[in-house]
C-alpha cells in the first residue's frame, strides 16, 4: 500500500513531482505515481528517470473529456486493487484523479497555480482537503468552493521547487552553439478549456521571429511539428528536453505564460509573455525579473527586434532576486504529512 498518491497530466508537474520525490522519501513514505498517457508527461518522466503507472488518456471535445475522465478513475481503481489503496494524494488539478480520491475517502493535497483554468477549479476545489498555491493569487480560489482557511500560500512560485536542480545537458544541444542569436518558442496551450480568449497570431509570430533569430521550438502537441514544415530557421530538439537545458543557449524567451516563462525569466533570460491572464508574470515583473506582458503580435515582434539587437544587454543577474523566493517543497511536504497523521 503507498503512503503517497502523486498524480501528474503534463510535463511541468512530472518536473515537480520529481523534486517533490526526494522529500517523501527522505522522510521514509512509499509513493505511487500515475501519468496521462500523453507524450509530453510520460516522456518528461521518462527524461526524469521517475518510475510510474500509465492511466487515461485526453479528449479533444467536451464529450471526449467527460469518458476520458470516467475511464481514467475506473483505471485508478484497477490500479489500487493491483498496488494497494494509497493514503493520501498529491495533485495538480486533473479532476478525475481528485474525485477519485474524494469518493475513496482519501484525503487530497491540491498544488495549483492555474486559477484561469475554469472548469477543473470548479470541478476540483471543492473536493480537496488543502490547496497550496503562491500568495500571488492570494484567496481566489474561494469563489469555486474551499474554504479560505484550507487554501495555504508561499511567497514564491512552484518552479522554485526545481530552480536550483542541476539538469544533465544532452549532447545534442551543442548544436546551438553556433546558432545566434536564439530565440526560444513556447506556443498556447490550445486544447485547454481557457485559451479561447488568447487573441495572439501564433503562427505569424513564428514567423517573423524565424526572421530575427534561430527559433528554438518547443511544442505541445505532436500535431504542432506540422506548422514548422514551411519554415526555415526553426529548431525542433530531437528529443523531449527542459526548458532549464535550454536557457544556456537562448537570448530570448516569446510564449504563452506558464512554465517555461517563469523559468526563463527567473534564470534572467529576457522573457516576452503573452498569456491573457498571467498574476504570476506580473509577480516576477513587480519583483526585478526580466519578463514583459504583451498580448499583442505587432507589439511582441517590436519588442523582439529590439532585444536582439543587444540580447545580453537585456540578460540579468537574477541570484539575489531567486533568493528572496520561497520553494514550495515544504509545504506540500507538510501538509501531506498531515493528511497522513490523521489518516494514522
Amino acid at each position: 500500500m503507498p503512503d503517497v498518491w502523486l498524480d501528474t497530466v503534463t510535463p511541468k508537474i512530472s518536473i515537480a513531482i520529481h523534486s517533490l520525490l526526494p522529500c517523501l522519501h527522505k522522510k521514509g513514505y512509499s509513493t505511487l505515481v500515475t501519468a496521462k498517457r500523453q507524450t509530453q508527461t510520460t516522456d518528461m518522466l521518462d527524461v526524469l528517470g521517475v518510475a510510474y503507472e500509465t492511466v487515461g488518456d485526453y479528449g479533444d471535445t467536451p464529450k471526449e473529456k467527460l469518458a476520458a475522465d470516467a475511464k481514467r478513475t475506473l483505471g485508478f481503481l484497477e490500479l489500487f486493487d493491483r498496488v494497494g489503496y494509497p493514503k493520501v494524494l498529491w495533485a495538480h488539478g486533473d479532476v478525475a484523479a481528485i474525485r477519485t480520491a474524494f469518493g475513496l475517502g482519501i484525503p487530497i493535497v491540491y498544488a495549483n497555480d492555474t486559477v484561469f483554468a475554469y472548469h477543473v477549479a470548479k470541478l476540483a476545489s471543492p473536493l480537496v482537503d488543502w490547496l497550496v498555491a503562491p500568495k500571488c493569487f492570494g484567496k481566489t480560489w474561494s469563489k469555486y468552493g474551499i474554504a479560505k482557511s484550507r487554501i495555504i500560500h508561499y511567497d514564491g512560485l512552484e518552479e522554485c521547487a526545481w530552480l536550483k536542480t542541476k539538469f544533465a545537458q544532452p549532447k545534442f544541444l551543442e548544436e546551438l552553439r553556433g546558432r545566434k542569436p536564439v530565440v526560444l518558442f513556447r506556443d498556447i496551450e490550445y486544447k485547454a478549456s481557457y485559451c479561447s480568449e488568447v487573441k495572439v497570431d501564433s503562427q505569424r509570430l513564428l514567423e517573423e521571429l524565424s526572421k530575427l533569430a534561430t527559433v528554438v521550438y518547443l511544442p505541445r502537441y505532436e500535431e504542432e511539428k506540422q506548422r514548422l514544415k514551411t519554415l526555415s530557421n526553426v529548431w525542433v530538439q530531437p528529443k523531449p528536453v527542459l526548458t532549464a537545458q535550454l536557457i544556456p543557449y537562448i537570448d530570448l524567451m516569446v510564449g504563452s505564460g506558464g512554465t517555461a516563462c517563469r523559468e526563463t525569466a527567473l534564470a534572467g533570460v529576457p522573457t516576452i509573455n503573452f498569456h491573457f491572464w498571467d498574476v504570476q508574470a506580473r509577480y516576477l515583473h513587480a519583483k526585478g525579473f526580466p519578463i514583459q506582458i504583451c498580448p499583442n503580435t505587432n507589439d511582441i515582434i517590436k519588442a523582439a527586434k529590439k532585444i536582439l539587437q543587444n540580447p545580453h544587454q537585456y540578460r540579468m543577474d537574477t541570484k539575489a532576486a531567486q533568493a528572496k523566493l520561497k520553494s514550495p517543497l515544504p509545504v506540500w511536504t507538510r501538509y501531506i504529512e498531515r493528511c497522513l497523521k490523521t489518516e494514522a
